[in-house]
């Protein structure tokens, strides 16, 4: 996912995230930095639930046939992001808004701006775990262990979104206190 944060945080790309997100190119850049390994570690969690493969699978498939990454600078511009936001609902459910928080505590942008930032963002992951697959129907194993290594990768080289996925496995555990947690993760 290395390749989809420099498309992304590149040239004309950032400026058209950022635009679209009414945020600056630095907190942008900042919050993409921590949304793609937290998308990417909720998407392998969600393969490894019962029913999620199937879950994914169908979101995959929504991609595959107006793959995102095709046409990069296209999908920026336009301004809807209904199925990014559902896609976004669904991986995170109801830690979106903690997510969204943590990431806009740390980065400055205001939580909608990262909420919109999440939903344009969560196609093109899609996207792309679309074109690793080559267009084949996978089964259960094969997807989880690719998001499961594309996690771990993401994760390796975002450690603020390592802490937070951390913090939220955590709060899923123990649902009390969940927004102070996360404010001590992201302070500084």
């Amino acid at each position: 996912m290395d390749s989809m944060m420099g498309l992304l945080s590149s040239g004309g790309n950032l400026s058209a995230l950022s635009k679209s997100i009414g945020g600056d190119e630095n907190s942008t850049k900042s919050a993409l930095g921590m949304a793609l390994p937290t998308l990417l570690g909720s998407m392998s969690k969600t393969a490894s639930a019962p029913g999620g493969t199937d879950t994914l699978t169908k979101m995959i498939g929504q991609t595959s046939s107006s793959n995102p990454l095709d046409n990069v600078s296209g999908y920026l511009g336009k301004s809807d992001v209904s199925g990014g936001s559902s896609m976004v609902s669904s991986l995170l459910g109801n830690q979106l808004a903690p997510v969204q928080n943590a990431i806009s505590q740390k980065t400055g942008l205001p939580s909608a701006a990262v909420g919109k930032l999440l939903a344009i963002v969560a196609p093109l992951v899609m996207g792309k775990i679309s074109k690793m697959l080559g267009g084949q129907k996978v089964d259960a194993n094969s997807l989880n262990t690719l998001l499961g290594d594309q996690a771990k990768q993401a994760m390796q080289s975002s450690p603020e979104a390592a802490d937070l996925t951390k913090q939220l496995e955590t709060a899923q555990k123990d649902t009390g206190g969940l927004t102070d947690k996360l404010k001590k993760v992201f302070k500084g």
